[in-house]
């Protein structure tokens, strides 16, 4: 590299070889007490969620436990037949299940595990690039996460993949600082050990390709120097290697259900069941925003303006990391619009929890940015001595997240209540049915006994042989565009007796009765 070309912080610097004892020592207790915190930290992180870690299971993690997780290994090894389908956290569920039994504390304790383990992740990752302070508390305010902790009680891949992204990211960074194959060979199974938890793994590691090809053509057209190198292929060629071997005995098979589901297929193919044509707003990126909106903030004023503050902050922490690590700022900001943008030409549902993954490096970001606030309010260029308005913000932040954490426990999606209501209520020669998403975890889970209605004219035969009826349906966005006939029925001929909300978004449960 020329001598008018800047140095970057974040590659590695040779050892001056004058440490001694007296420097040592002090080094040492630090890292004690670090690791101490540390461990003080997980240790919190795993109480909070193992707190009602047995409520009541939603829709996904029924569809896991019923198409997945009761299926033979083997078959779990060479069939695909949904994308609901997280093949390593499958396997891993069926590991606790076999364990432990079907509870569903034992089908979510892989998810509570990884949570705790990303917790980690995060800390090690910030401690390399914002250093120890301000690594600890991104680590805190993760373990204190309301929506961290949701995931965690949620028997899906999310917090392994999160898990995993920032390892991943974590050795691609350190990778390119210290050029060691160590970090590259550890780099490739991470990738595929990733993907094998969630394919949506695949956009970060895309984004990881691309930050790495725009270092190595800036070098090639500065001077031609290679302080990058080509060790980093190492790891894309590992990794993408053993994702096609694990994966070899499915894509015959994943290519068609990718094709159905991007032309509005089921995703799941298991059950008869309407395509869900007209639910247009799954795929739309504005919708995917306000929806991340909404499940951020619940509502609520108050973290509104704590999420549009965060943002600022973010967006100053993005700044200066960008500016002084930009191997690490590029990824998330590249990460984002770049999934969006593969969902949207795919023809896919943007789920909002696709980007979980990106949960960690936000954290870096705000974190980050509440420092470099108060070094600007400061009025000082380098955090050369401890920052009482940064650690200040960040604390109002942890404070903030134990104030949210009694709506973690709350239900995701109160299934089992609705049940019990109509259970409780109903009266000899009563019928009950149940209509789409909620058919599938009745009929299959909750309550076997319950009748499935696709058609006004089923609904209608069934009305005549019962004194009433019940109707059960929750996601009313999908079960109004799909079946539009049998829900003016119901509106018409129906009066709504209970509604059991939770905490997914257009997830509240239904309980209506013919008047």
């Amino acid at each position: 590299m020329t001598s008018s070309q800047p140095k970057e912080e974040w590659r590695a610097q040779p050892s001056s070889g004058r440490s001694t004892s007296k420097t040592v020592a002090p080094e040492a207790a630090s890292e004690a007490r670090e690791t101490l915190a540390l461990c003080a930290v997980l240790v919190v992180a795993a109480i909070l969620r193992a707190i009602h870690l047995d409520a009541g299971l939603w829709y996904d993690e029924i569809m896991t436990l019923v198409n997945s997780i009761r299926l033979p290994v083997w078959t779990l090894l060479t069939e695909y037949t949904t994308l609901n389908n997280h093949i390593l956290y499958t396997l891993s569920a069926k590991l606790a299940v076999a364990c432990f039994g079907e509870a569903p504390w034992a089908l979510r304790l892989p998810a509570m595990l990884f949570g705790v383990a990303s917790v980690w992740a995060l800390w090690w990752l910030a401690r390399m690039l914002i250093g120890r302070r301000e690594a600890l508390l991104a680590a805190i305010l993760l373990a204190c996460s309301y929506h961290h902790i949701w995931f965690s009680q949620n028997a899906r891949g999310y917090t392994g993949l999160l898990f995993f992204g920032l390892v991943a990211t974590a050795l691609f960074v350190r990778g390119l600082r210290e050029h060691a194959v160590r970090d590259w060979v550890l780099y490739g199974i991470v990738v595929v050990l990733a993907m094998y938890m969630h394919l949506s793994a695949a956009f970060l590691f895309a984004t990881h390709a691309v930050v790495f090809a725009s270092l190595r053509l800036r070098e090639f057209r500065s001077d031609g120097s290679t302080l990058i190198g080509w060790l980093p292929l190492l790891g894309f060629g590992l990794g993408g290697l053993l994702t096609l071997l694990v994966y070899a005995p499915l894509i015959p098979q994943m290519v068609g259900v990718f094709t159905e589901v991007a032309h509005d297929g089921p995703a799941n193919t298991a059950m008869d069941l309407p395509r869900p044509e007209g639910v247009t707003e799954w795929k739309n990126p504005l919708w995917t925003a306000f929806e991340t909106i909404q499940q951020l903030t619940q509502g609520n004023v108050l973290m509104m303006i704590g999420l549009a503050l965060g943002g600022l902050l973010g967006l100053l922490g993005a700044a200066e990391l960008c500016r002084r690590v930009p191997v690490f700022g590029a990824i998330p900001i590249l990460h984002v619009p770049l999934t969006a943008a593969i969902l949207f030409v795919g023809g896919f549902r943007i789920w909002p929890r696709y980007l979980f993954i990106d949960a960690g490096f936000a954290l870096i970001f705000v974190v980050h940015g509440a420092f470099v606030a108060g070094n600007l309010v400061l009025r000082r260029r380098k955090a050369t001595t401890p920052n009482p308005i940064g650690l200040l913000v960040t604390l109002l932040m942890i404070a903030t997240g134990l104030f949210l954490l009694g709506k973690a426990y709350e239900p995701k999606q109160d299934l089992l209540g609705a049940r019990n209501f109509v259970e409780d209520k109903r009266l000899p020669g009563d019928a009950v049915v149940s209509i789409g998403l909620a058919g599938r975890v009745y009929a299959n889970y909750y309550a076997p006994n319950w009748a499935i209605v696709k058609t006004k004219a089923e609904l209608d035969t069934i009305r005549t042989e019962a004194e009433h009826t019940w109707l059960v349906y929750s996601f009313p966005m999908h079960t109004n565009s799909k079946f539009p006939e049998v829900m003016a029925s119901v509106e018409r001929d129906f009066e709504l007796l209970a509604e059991y909300w939770g905490t997914l978004g257009d997830g509240q449960v239904l309980v209506y009765r013919t008047r």
